[in-house]
């Protein structure tokens, strides 16, 4: 049998949502604002994520995150592998696990998070590994830049400074790609990572607000994460990732739209 649990938080009242849903419709007009979208709230689902355990070199404990693992398969670039973690939920006080949910829901591909994870660890090692092997040069580059602001009669030429650009943007962007990786997987920014163990299943609680536009029937999502949200505005926040994701990726917005809604409006 394989762990379950389900992360703790507040159920919302159906007028706390309507209020909530109705401030965030999108309106036109100046003086007389009307909307223009309606929308549906859905009924609360469980989203099934699975703990990450990640491990060093020498195979000892670095961190825990969460992973979503039905959106995972769905996604087709980095920034939106990025968009699947959620490490501020490790931990949190859970309940008894809803053992009606649908089994065949609990049966996804090893393979696919073996791949989302080993993404998270490759890319974080080839920039970590970037910064050293450019480690000489940006000290260099640093050095001369010092020199050269201390002494404005020399002036610098433009090669100089085209090759200050070019390793301050290797540089600038290998600490971002260490720094995002190292929030979702919650671990510390200088941290060796090699392997990974996935955990038990997580169930995240969700509500999602279908928006559809009266003028062009385009369709956007808001995602309400309950999770030790303090309100409404709270769980807002804390689905601002999936509400991202949902936006960048149709697959993923469509599967999460038949998930929610039983009929399509």
């Amino acid at each position: 049998m394989i762990p379950m649990k389900m992360l703790a938080g507040p159920m919302f009242s159906n007028e706390v949502l309507d209020s909530f849903a109705t401030t965030r419709t999108k309106k036109k007009g100046l003086l007389k604002r009307e909307p223009i979208e309606i929308f549906e709230i859905g009924q609360p689902i469980m989203r099934i994520f699975r703990q990450i355990d990640f491990y060093n070199e020498d195979d000892e404990f670095v961190s825990t995150s969460l992973v979503d693992v039905e959106l995972a398969s769905l996604v087709n670039a980095f920034e939106e592998n990025l968009l699947l973690w959620r490490p501020l939920y490790v931990g949190l006080v859970h309940e008894g696990a809803p053992f009606d949910l649908s089994r065949n829901r609990l049966g996804h591909d090893k393979e696919t998070l073996e791949t989302i994870t080993n993404q998270m660890i490759n890319v974080r090692k080839a920039a970590q590994k970037e910064l050293e092997e450019f480690k000489d040069e940006f000290a260099k580059v640093q050095s001369d830049w010092k020199s050269s602001s201390m002494s404005l009669l020399i002036p610098r030429s433009p090669s100089s400074l085209r090759e200050q650009d070019r390793l301050a943007n290797i540089k600038r962007t290998a600490e971002g790609i260490i720094k995002a990786v190292s929030l979702v997987i919650n671990c510390p920014y200088d941290s060796k990572v090699k392997s990974t163990a996935i955990g038990e299943y997580v169930f995240v609680l969700t509500t999602l607000i279908r928006y559809t536009s009266i003028i062009d029937d385009s369709i956007r999502i808001i995602a309400l994460e309950n999770p030790s949200a303090e309100n409404i505005d709270d769980a807002h926040m804390k689905g601002r990732a999936l509400t991202r994701l949902l936006e960048k990726n149709q697959d993923c917005q469509d599967f999460i739209i038949g998930t929610t809604y039983t009929t399509e409006k």
